[in-house]
Parts: C-alpha cells; sequence; structure tokens
C-alpha cells in the first residue's frame, strides 16, 4: 500500500477533510450552549462554565495540540526515527496528562477555594479523568495524521463532540426534569465529556486494528539518528510554541472562572446574585466562539501554505496571502462584532429567553474582531517561522486580562469583566500586528482598515435605522417576534456590509480570487462594473 505521504491529492484532502471537522466541532461546541442555558437557566449555566475551561483545555491538547506536535516529529524525520518519537512522545504525554489529572483531581478542594464555591469539588474532579483519556488517543491521532491519513482523526473529533453534545443535553433535560440539584446536573454535563472522550477512543482503536498492518509496515530495521533527549526537546518547544498559543480564549475564561464570581461576592452581591449574574456574563462565550470560527478555518489552512512558501522563497505569494487573511478576518470579525452589537438585544432574547445582560454582552462582542485578528496572526506567525514570538504574546494578554480584571470588576461588576477580556484581545492583536510590520509582512493600510471600519459603520446606521421601525409596526417584546427581528435584522445587515465592501472596493479583484468561495460575489462585482 502506498504512503499517504507520498500522494499531494490525497494529502490536500485530508488536511481539507480535518479542517471541515475541526469547523463543525467548534460550530456545535458553541451552539449546544444555548439550550444548555435554556434548560438549566442562568445559574446552571455557571456552574458549568466554571469548569468549561478544564474540560476545554483537555479539547484543544487532544485536538490541535498534542496530536499536531506528534505528527509533526513523525513527519519531519525518517521512518528510522519513528519507533523513538513514538515511545518518547507516548511517555511525555502520558505524564502531562497525568500530572494535570492529579491537579485537578488532588487539587479540586483547593481551586473550588480560589473559585468560591465549594460545591464545584466534584465536577472538578471528574473533569480530571478526561485528561486520562489523551495519551492513546494523542498517539493514535498523531500516527494517523503523520501518514497524510486525516480522515480518522476528523471522524473521531465528530464522533467525540456529537456524543458530547447529546448526552449532555439529555441528561441535563432528565436532571432537571426529575429534580435533581443544579449542581449534580452540572455533573450529568461534565460526565458528557468523559462519555465523549471514551467514544472517540473506543473509535480510533478500531481504525488502529485495521491499518495497523499499514503501520507496522514502516517499521525499520535502520539506526535510529535522534536520541531521546532531542525527541523531548522537540516536544517541550511544541508545547510552548503550539499548545500554548492555542490556549488564549480557554486561558481567558480560566481567569473569569477563578475570579469573577468571588470578586462580585466580595462586592456585597449575594450568592444567588453572583452565580446569576456570571450566568448572564457567560452568554458571551457562543458569540465569540461562533464569531472566530472563520479566524481559525483561515488559521489552519494558513501554516501549511506558508511553511512550504517559505522553504521555496516564495515572498511575493506570502505577502499577498497574508494581506489578504489579515483583510479578510478584519472584514468578518469587525462585521460581526459590530453587527452583533446592534441587533444584541432582540438575539439575547431569541436565544436566552430574555435580554439580561446585554449591555454587558455589548462590550464582551468587540472581543470578537479583536479575536478574530489575533487568531490569524498567530497562524501567520507560525507560518512565516516566528511560533515562540505569539506564545510570549498570549502570555502577556492573558496577564493584561488577569490584572485589569482585579481592577475594573470591584468598580463595573460584570460590565468590567467583559472590558478586561476586550483589552486582553485587543493586546493579543495589537502585539502580533506590531511585529508582522515590523517584518514587514503587513503595511499601515491593515493596521488601520478605514474602509472596513465605513463599511460596518453604515451597517450599523442600516440596522440601528431597521430596529427603530420594527420596534414602532411590532411593539411587542415576545420572545418570538425577537426571533423574526434578529433573522431579519442578520439579512439586512449582511446585505448593507456586503455592499458597502464592494461598493469602497476594500478587496482587489485579485484578492476576491484568493477567498474561497468568493465567485459570485466577483462575478456581481464586474457584472455591476459594466
Amino acid at each position: 500500500m502506498k504512503n499517504a505521504v507520498n500522494q499531494p491529492h490525497w494529502l490536500f484532502q485530508g488536511a481539507v477533510i480535518l479542517t471541515i471537522a475541526g469547523l463543525l466541532s467548534k460550530i456545535l461546541s458553541a451552539v449546544y450552549r444555548v439550550p444548555f442555558q435554556n434548560i438549566v437557566g442562568d445559574t446552571g449555566f455557571y456552574i458549568y462554565q466554571q469548569v468549561y475551561p478544564f474540560l476545554g483545555t483537555a479539547v484543544m491538547l487532544g485536538t490541535t495540540g498534542f496530536p499536531v506536535m506528534v505528527s509533526k516529529l513523525l513527519s519531519e524525520h525518517g521512518e528510522e526515527n519513528r519507533r523513538v518519537i513514538t515511545r518518547v512522545s507516548l511517555l511525555y504525554i502520558t505524564m502531562m496528562s497525568l500530572v494535570l489529572f492529579l491537579c485537578l483531581y488532588i487539587g479540586a478542594g483547593w481551586i473550588a477555594q480560589m473559585m468560591a464555591d465549594s460545591q464545584l469539588i466534584l465536577l472538578i474532579q471528574m473533569c480530571a479523568f478526561v485528561f486520562l483519556f489523551l495519551p492513546l488517543t494523542v498517539m493514535l491521532r498523531g500516527v494517523f495524521q503523520s501518514d497524510g491519513m486525516m480522515l480518522p482523526t476528523a471522524v473521531s473529533q465528530m464522533v467525540e463532540q456529537i456524543i458530547r453534545v447529546g448526552v449532555l443535553l439529555v441528561l441535563s433535560f432528565y436532571l432537571v426534569r426529575h429534580g435533581y440539584t443544579l449542581y449534580e446536573t452540572g455533573a450529568g454535563a461534565v460526565f458528557s465529556s468523559i462519555a465523549g472522550s471514551a467514544a472517540s477512543l473506543v473509535l480510533l482503536v478500531i481504525l488502529w486494528v485495521k491499518f495497523r498492518k499499514q503501520m507496522f509496515s514502516k517499521i525499520t530495521l535502520k539506526r535510529a539518528t535522534l536520541r531521546n533527549k532531542d525527541v523531548l526537546k522537540s516536544l517541550l518547544l511544541y508545547t510552548l510554541t503550539i499548545c500554548v498559543s492555542g490556549l488564549l480564549m480557554i486561558w481567558m475564561q480560566m481567569i473569569d472562572a477563578f475570579h469573577l464570581y468571588s470578586l462580585l461576592r466580595s462586592g456585597g452581591m449575594s450568592e444567588a446574585d453572583a452565580k446569576a449574574a456570571k450566568g448572564v456574563y457567560d452568554r458571551g462565550q457562543p458569540f465569540l466562539q461562533l464569531g472566530t470560527v472563520f479566524a481559525i478555518s483561515i488559521g489552519t489552512s494558513l501554516v501549511p501554505f506558508l511553511s512550504s512558501a517559505m522553504r521555496n522563497g516564495h515572498h511575493d505569494a506570502i505577502r499577498q496571502k497574508v494581506r489578504t487573511s489579515v483583510k479578510s478576518t478584519s472584514v468578518l470579525g469587525i462585521g460581526s462584532s459590530v453587527g452583533l452589537i446592534c441587533i444584541l438585544s432582540s438575539v439575547n432574547t431569541m436565544l436566552f429567553r430574555n435580554d439580561l445582560g446585554t449591555d454587558t454582552l455589548q462590550i464582551f462582542c468587540i472581543s470578537i474582531a479583536f479575536t478574530s485578528i489575533a487568531i490569524t496572526q498567530t497562524a501567520l506567525l507560525q507560518g512565516l517561522g516566528h511560533p515562540i514570538y505569539p506564545a510570549i504574546v498570549v502570555i502577556i494578554s492573558v496577564l493584561v486580562k488577569w490584572g485589569l480584571t482585579f481592577v475594573f470588576v470591584p468598580l463595573y461588576g460584570i460590565q468590567g469583566a467583559a472590558w478586561s477580556t476586550v483589552f486582553g484581545f485587543v493586546t493579543a492583536a495589537v502585539l502580533n500586528a506590531v511585529y508582522l510590520k515590523r517584518k514587514g509582512w503587513i503595511s499601515m493600510r491593515e493596521l488601520f482598515p478605514v474602509k472596513i471600519l465605513l463599511s460596518a459603520a453604515l451597517m450599523a446606521i442600516v440596522l440601528l435605522g431597521y430596529q427603530a421601525l420594527f420596534s414602532w409596526a411590532i411593539p411587542f417584546e415576545k420572545r418570538p417576534f425577537s426571533v423574526l427581528e434578529s433573522l431579519t435584522a442578520v439579512f439586512i445587515g449582511g446585505i448593507a456590509f456586503l455592499y458597502s465592501i464592494l461598493k469602497l472596493d476594500v478587496f482587489t479583484d485579485e484578492e476576491w480570487r484568493l477567498i474561497p468561495l468568493s465567485e459570485k460575489i466577483l462575478y456581481f462585482k464586474q457584472m455591476r462594473g459594466k
């Protein structure tokens, strides 16, 4: 059987499959929070969101962190090093997973105390068990990916997410319906992640058994050229550059999980009110995740393209790709952020049954623009051969968020937490942009996208005018009317924004051709020109 790595067509197809699976998983991960919040309410949502950063860390390490490290090492070195890389990687990831498991399981009491909620201990301990599935899951995904076989990883990701979401919603509905406490319901929600991880591992083992002969055929009797410490050194470097860079959004959530509720309580808010307020604040997470899906898509495709182009010295193509990617992300990030801010009251009611915390969520949604830009910039820097800098930027940005949380929350409550999040992501976007500008990959036009901001301003005027007209014509505040208003506003705002983008020539014809699925838009633009 031919090695898939030597088949560029199959390798490209596999990368596309993996990208699509990752995007669908991200979308599903954002969307399920809405029915879950509708089932458990804001307090129940608060309980789950307090421990979600631990689950999110496991998901990131098991999908885009550790497997990428393993596959990268296996792909870069010869078959003679396959055994030593696999052995050292398995030992390293097992040790890392055990450390994380013990930190959560043994330290659950201390973590719950830091969060000012002792009832979270059981949920934190349950989160620890998800990390026990990582070593074997990661190694199987990494080995498959190193051979260009992306389908096993893609299918296992989708199965994991579908099982997790399905079990979470069904079990939560059952537990609430039968009178269990919200903390017991939260434990059921955490159990769904364990079920998803187990299902994914079982599927990967089945696929490995099916393809094991192909895997064993790669074993060679040649003497390994890599030493154990060489592999370990690479793993440590990749942990910093790949894993840390991918944890920006998770760490931002973790700061809120550790400090927001406790700061609200220390400010004089009652236990019930503080939990509900944190739950309202957490409504912003689905918006942020959905708003950054496109940036994640761009980032996934950029790294291999830029790495290859850098090796071949195609600097003009790289510069064009970098600027188009930054511009595309800015268009969708800024457009999504501004549009959502304008219609957030009706969207909040449509999704979460009321418009509580709309002012806070509007602040929070500013983050969508800067997060999208920062994610794309990180992928650009990694592909351009600067992987350490974005990891350092992530750490600095998290420290900014952490420091401002203690300053703003006592003064402004959950609005302060939203502002600290915004400034954290602004820090990441600005620092990355300055570095890209200094290296000559972007210009002032990408740093200050005046035409994009004008297009967003026009869309905002249209949306505000439409909402005023809708409120005059239908002066009711019931949920069905909020659904109607939200959906029609999204359509009208999108048309206004696209028209402005075309009218102001934000993209050149050449740039339109580099953007996926833009053929119809380019055809319309050319017809309008005639």
